[in-house]
């Protein structure tokens, strides 16, 4: 999209597209498993605004909608002839392997739930899966290759199980403090859908789950235990776990039973949408709230020359003197690249960019780049830098900068622009 349009531009209609695509992919995925799209369809509104996509995963987020449009496909399409299934599954699946890995195996996973699903036995399991294997051989020799000509590496990392079960109840909503209140009644409803459910089917006994249940409990629990037990990081991905909790929700929707007693059989949608209504007013909120924190961040643009090398310059502690908020707790740091609209628009470079070093990213620094600090130190600990090894660094763009590393940044640059919590520092050299 960046050869026809701004950056900005492109960012504001991939978003555009990502929730239409959200919005008319989850009701064809109830339709496609015999539910009726209102009111449960509501529920993907306030997973919309989701960790990942806050995070900036945007290929990640825009291939979700992309696989359950291909879960819908394969499901209505599991009785058709050979052929068409070798077609219609390799398309679909190619698709989107190159939107996204992840939602790649997530597919995988959705067709082994239906051929699971829909066998009457061991023997006729294990031919039902050898049959899918053969069908969907184009996917595997794709992924085979990928991995064979990939330079990336396969560092992996683990988190704590037992934050990561109390992390999945909040369905990658609550990003943000003011999003803990519509994130919590979000939660009650869903746990509360959930025992509904669970109950209904425990009545009923295994004999009684049909074959679009026992698809949906398949795929939804394998992507639960790959949630709890999988990596944090695989080589050069990391959150990877964090993805999923939106997902799995979504997924299981088609599953939902409504509770059935008097307030809900009379109150049921408005009970949903008023929960739905409530979370899209505190997003608009915090939303607002983001946005004037990043136009803040730029204030100091006319301040920079163009072209200059860029260093955002924040840190989380603080002294007696600092005069911060601390109240705005928050889990994504919506300033941490920031410092990249002064590339956007100045056409600077932003030496925090860590997508140069990644080989997922599209972006290279030039070979003769200076010597610049690492990624991390810049992001975690830039008061530990010493600036008089990098003369290459012109500003610092800080952000809700102490009295203690204002001293420190007096050795070697001076303040150009103030206002708010920003402070634009230029080199001494540059004078």
């Amino acid at each position: 999209m960046l050869y026809f349009f701004s950056p900005l531009a492109a960012e504001r209609l991939f978003l555009s597209v990502y929730i239409v695509l959200m919005a008319v992919s989850v009701p064809l995925l109830l339709k496609a498993f015999e539910r009726e799209s209102f009111p449960l369809s509501y529920l993907v509104f306030p997973v919309i605004f989701n960790f990942p996509l806050m995070m900036g995963f945007y290929s990640y987020t825009i291939a979700v909608p992309f696989f359950f449009l291909a879960f819908t496909l394969v499901w209505k399409n599991r009785h058709a002839s050979l052929a068409a299934k070798v077609v219609l599954f390799n398309i679909a699946g190619i698709v989107i392997f190159y939107l996204h890995l992840i939602p790649f195996f997530f597919f995988l996973l959705s067709l082994t739930a239906i051929s699971a699903a829909s066998s009457k036995g061991f023997r006729q399991g294990i031919y039902n899966i050898v049959r899918l294997g053969l069908i969907t051989s184009p996917l595997f020799l794709n992924l085979i290759y990928y991995f064979l000509t990939t330079d990336e590496s396969f560092l992996i990392s683990f988190v704590p199980r037992l934050p990561l079960l109390g992390e999945f109840f909040l369905f990658s909503t609550v990003n943000f403090f003011w999003q803990i209140l519509p994130g919590s009644l979000f939660a009650f409803l869903i746990v509360l859908l959930w025992h509904t459910t669970l109950k209904d089917m425990r009545k009923r006994g295994y004999a009684g789950i049909s074959e679009i249940e026992k698809t949906l409990i398949y795929l939804s629990a394998s992507m639960f235990l790959i949630y709890l037990f999988a990596p944090y990081q695989f080589g050069e991905g990391g959150f990877f776990n964090l993805r999923l909790p939106w997902v799995i929700l979504l997924v299981s929707l088609p599953l939902l039973k409504i509770p059935d007693n008097d307030l809900f059989k009379r109150f049921k949608t408005i009970i949903v949408i008023g929960i739905v209504g409530i979370f899209f007013v505190f997003n608009v909120f915090v939303l607002w709230q983001q946005s004037r924190k990043v136009e803040r961040f730029l204030s100091g643009l006319h301040a920079v020359s163009e072209g200059s090398f860029v260093m955002a310059y924040k840190t989380n502690k603080s002294d007696k003197s600092d005069k911060s908020d601390k109240s705005e707790l928050s889990r994504v740091d919506v300033l941490g690249h920031a410092a990249s609209y002064y590339g956007i628009f100045k056409g600077c470079v932003n030496i925090g960019n860590y997508e140069p070093y990644v080989s997922f990213f599209p972006v290279k620094f030039r070979k003769d780049m200076p010597s610049i600090p690492n990624t991390n130190q810049i992001a975690y600990e830039p008061e530990s830098i010493n600036f008089s090894d990098y003369p290459s660094i012109q500003y610092l763009i800080g952000w809700e900068v102490n009295d203690r590393d204002r001293k420190n940044l007096a050795k070697h640059f001076h303040i150009i622009f103030e206002k708010d919590e920003l402070s634009v520092w230029e080199r001494e050299q540059l004078l």
